[in-house]
């Protein structure tokens, strides 16, 4: 079984970056911790015309690192925009990955920004499937997967006794796969390793996020923001890590992408290097 190679999402000050600031400053730090690829390509940092866009990317590339996945605008926008779609993959073909991030404006996670316990209702869930399953199936002409980022709302919330991530699973083209944030699993109350195992064939990626609580992170939106709502370094919290990595490998998994939407008592450096020692310590990361 090969070792999984650490990749990051976030971990930067946006503020600074949106100013100016030198992406590059945090890629050399996080390569040289031991880092291999980055949840995202290089478009909002690498702003300007075509010759500056390679220039970043060999740069990038020049310190071991790859971009693995692309975000995209709301799916009831996108699923109608085949121009937009066939800009995805010309930016795919850039950065040379096969992944594509949708699932913004699905209304199963509404509790975020609605208040506890707003989660849409079965028919914006329907809707919500014919937009991902329309944006599946023309990413696929492009060879191209679309990969989805649940949260904890996904397994908890059921219409007619079937959760959302099940309907998800069946009900939308199966060439949809998962980018399985295995924190808002745990959250949700679903043992990740189980999960992974019975989902195995439709996960194509994986964020390793870790909470010292189950229960409080669904709360997020009324959190006190000096709250930190459990939010702790990947390996400091309650997750199985070292079960999660290793049956990541089994199931052939390649990068294990540390996020941490809130930090706690260490600096975003300092908890990101925290992450990766601990995945390493595991055995099952390089």
């Amino acid at each position: 079984m090969n070792k999984l190679k650490a990749a990051w999402i976030g971990f930067m000050d946006f503020n600074y970056l949106r100013e100016g600031g030198d992406p590059f400053t945090y890629y050399e730090k996080y390569a040289k911790m031991g880092f291999k690829g980055m949840d995202g390509d290089l478009n909002m940092m690498s702003r300007g015309d075509l010759e500056k866009k390679k220039s970043d990317l060999k740069r990038f590339s020049d310190l071991g690192l790859k971009c693995l996945c692309s975000w995209t605008r709301n799916i009831h926008e996108l699923a109608d925009a085949p121009d937009d779609i066939k800009a995805i993959a010309e930016n795919c073909s850039f950065y040379d990955f096969k992944y594509v991030n949708i699932g913004s404006g699905v209304s199963v996670i509404n509790s975020f920004g609605k208040g506890y316990g707003n989660n849409g209702d079965y028919d914006s869930m329907m809707r919500d499937i014919e937009a991902m399953d329309k944006i599946v199936r023309m990413l696929g002409e492009y060879g191209l997967t679309g990969v989805y980022h649940n949260h904890y709302q996904e397994f908890t919330v059921a219409y007619k006794g079937v959760s959302v991530m099940d309907y998800y699973m069946t009900q939308i083209d199966d060439r949809f796969k998962l980018k399985l944030d295995v924190g808002w699993v745990y959250t949700a109350g679903i043992d990740v390793v189980e999960y992974m195992e019975k989902a195995k064939d439709r996960i194509a990626m994986l964020h390793i996020k870790d909470f010292t609580d189950m229960v409080q992170p669904r709360y997020l939106v009324n959190a006190d923001k000096e709250t930190d709502f459990c939010f702790t370094a990947v390996g400091t919290g309650k997750l199985d890590l070292a079960g999660i990595l290793k049956k990541a490998g089994e199931i052939g998994i390649e990068y294990a992408i540390v996020e941490q939407d809130r930090l706690r008592n260490l600096s975003a450096e300092d908890s990101l290097l925290c992450g990766y020692l601990n995945m390493k310590e595991t055995g099952y990361v390089e």
